[in-house]
């Protein structure tokens, strides 16, 4: 009632101590662009007064809340009761079951995600530390140089995929447990992954 109010019967302006967008339209509506132009406005003056060190221009700023708004609304459109295969709507439980599994799915897609930059991250680590090793140790050859060159071998061999990775998990809905993820296909060689790491406890200033 409000919106229509506003958009076609000179109504109120929204009310900006109780923000309400109109979720049932996009941002550039009416009743949106006055929250979204009164947020930029609130967003640049408190940039000035705490004096950021960083100011955007008004159309970065914008652009921002525009996507910010696209997610929100698309949180709110999923977020709704659909038709069933029988054409009836959702009950409560049902709409919860569903919302629930689709959550615990991206909760899924994004430990991936982190262990995948998690394997990538450690392997260039351990293949930096090997790489600084073998040619200190050429410069002046050292009995274990051999040693070093063949762990060296053996991570470039391995590759980014051959690196362990925690995996984590929910137990009793509660607590995060994060568990090395080793590759079936690939041998124990913990102790020596172990030793590449310790290299960078030991020379910290360097790695």
């Amino acid at each position: 009632a409000d919106v229509h109010a506003y958009e076609y019967e000179d109504g109120p302006s929204p009310d900006m101590d109780n923000v309400t967008f109109d979720l049932t339209r996009n941002h550039s509506s009416p009743w949106n662009s006055f929250i979204l132009s009164f947020l930029l406005r609130e967003f640049q003056a408190r940039c000035v007064q705490e004096a950021w060190p960083i100011k955007k221009n008004d159309d970065y700023i914008e652009e921002a809340l525009h996507e910010r708004y696209k997610r929100l609304r698309t949180l709110w459109k999923n977020a709704r009761p659909k038709l069933t295969a029988k054409g009836l709507m959702e009950t409560p439980a049902e709409q919860e079951a569903w919302l629930v599994e689709e959550n615990l799915l991206q909760g899924k897609e994004s430990r991936q995600a982190t262990r995948r930059r998690n394997v990538g991250i450690k392997y260039s680590r351990r293949k930096a530390i090997l790489d600084h090793i073998v040619a200190t140790k050429s410069e002046v050859p050292d009995d274990d140089l051999r040693s070093w060159q063949w762990l060296q071998r053996l991570i470039n061999s391995l590759g980014e995929h051959g690196m362990s990775s925690e995996e984590s998990s929910v137990e009793n809905g509660i607590e995060n447990v994060l568990r090395v993820k080793r590759m079936e296909w690939r041998r124990n060689i913990d102790k020596e992954l172990d030793i590449i790491d310790l290299q960078q406890i030991l020379d910290k200033d360097i790695f």
